[in-house]
């Protein structure tokens, strides 16, 4: 299976369970200006702007976070949204991590995490769904 083929094969399945949990999930179109992110989700007034990634081999390089994806989820933040986040798909699993995070750590000069960096740096995503419908600061 190519590349695209399995992210985007995991964008619908991200919207899926998204949408199983309760949010309203929409998968962005790909254009060849590239696209902000993947995929935005809703739910009680509050959004993310999320980006998927499939780790076949349970390891992410941080080259893979593209400028336009950086700048859209900064610009993101900047304009009072809270979540910008990338989705892992993993051997372990489905994983949440904040975009500010993998930023600061692209900043210090880290190329790519593995499976026991992306497991410190998440939440599962049942975690974070949990953390996004109890936080109510936005």
């Amino acid at each position: 299976m190519s590349n695209k083929k399995s992210g985007n094969d995991f964008e619908k399945e991200f919207c899926k369970l998204a949408s199983k949990a309760g949010f309203w999930a929409h998968v962005l179109q790909d254009n060849h200006n590239g696209q902000p992110a993947d995929v935005i989700i809703t739910k009680n007034g509050k959004a993310a702007l999320v980006d998927c990634k499939d780790c076949e081999n349970d390891i992410f390089s941080l080259s893979r976070v593209e400028e336009n994806q950086e700048l859209s989820m900064k610009k993101w933040i900047m304009t009072g949204n809270r979540y910008a986040v990338f989705v892992f798909k993993l051997s372990e699993g489905v994983r949440v991590t904040p975009f500010q995070l993998l930023d600061n750590l692209k900043g210090l000069g880290v190329k790519q995490l593995n499976l026991a960096q992306i497991l410190e740096y998440s939440w599962s995503l049942d975690e974070w769904m949990e953390g996004f419908n109890a936080d109510n600061s936005q």
